[in-house]
């Protein structure tokens, strides 16, 4: 990693210290800057990158800093006073097809893929539970609902197949964020509340844009 990737990391860290800070405290106009900026910093650390031969491709980089693109829209949306979810959603499962896109040609059968179709065939047990709750919201978002938990694991799956362990534990991170965020939405009090839910979210980009200097 070159030295500016690393200090972007940094700065990236600590912006997401304030933001974990704000969302416990309730300020939200510390949040609101503090939480795309950590997606901000993590795509200069993309790009600061230095690819190495043999591993991502330069095309590969360009669709992870477009995932992240997506993201920092996502978090945006979410965050307005009049937030749609339905919009931030969108942006989500763009992300995620994107991720999917970055990392499918390096997908090999491996133990953390094992172990990762294990998590994603346990967090099925919960599903039926979440859709009953969404159906009181009506049939779409139900169904765009069904179709973000099918592309989130698919993503999961596939970083864990990449066989870099950060990128799993990025991808398993991400999902449980997803997971407890739609818990919380539709269901009721998540563990750990909006605090864990932002906590796993970056934990889960950093993983994910680590991959590229794997």
């Amino acid at each position: 990693m070159t030295t500016t990737a690393a200090i972007l990391l940094a700065i990236a860290a600590v912006a997401a210290t304030i933001d974990w800070w704000s969302v416990a405290t309730d300020k939200l106009g510390v949040e609101f800057l503090a939480k795309p900026g950590v997606v901000i910093c993590l795509i200069g650390v993309a790009l600061a990158i230095e690819v190495d031969p043999g591993g991502a491709t330069n095309v590969e980089r360009g669709i992870v800093i477009a995932a992240l693109g997506a993201s920092l829209v996502g978090d945006v949306v979410l965050m307005t006073p009049d937030a749609r979810f339905e919009a931030g959603l969108a942006a989500f499962l763009l992300a995620h097809l994107l991720y999917i896109a970055a990392f499918a040609s390096h997908f090999e059968i491996g133990p953390g893929l094992v172990a990762a179709g294990l998590i994603v065939a346990l967090g099925f047990g919960v599903i039926p539970q979440l859709l009953t709750a969404v159906q009181q919201h009506g049939r779409a978002i139900t169904m765009a609902v069904a179709a973000y938990i099918v592309v989130v694991s698919a993503m999961g799956v596939v970083a864990a197949g990449t066989a870099v362990a950060v990128t799993a534990i990025g991808g398993a991170l991400f999902v449980t964020s997803d997971a407890l965020l739609g818990w919380g939405r539709f269901i009721g009090p998540a563990p750990g509340g909006r605090v864990l839910v932002h906590i796993t979210y970056h934990l889960g980009q950093a993983g994910l844009v680590l991959w590229l200097a794997a």
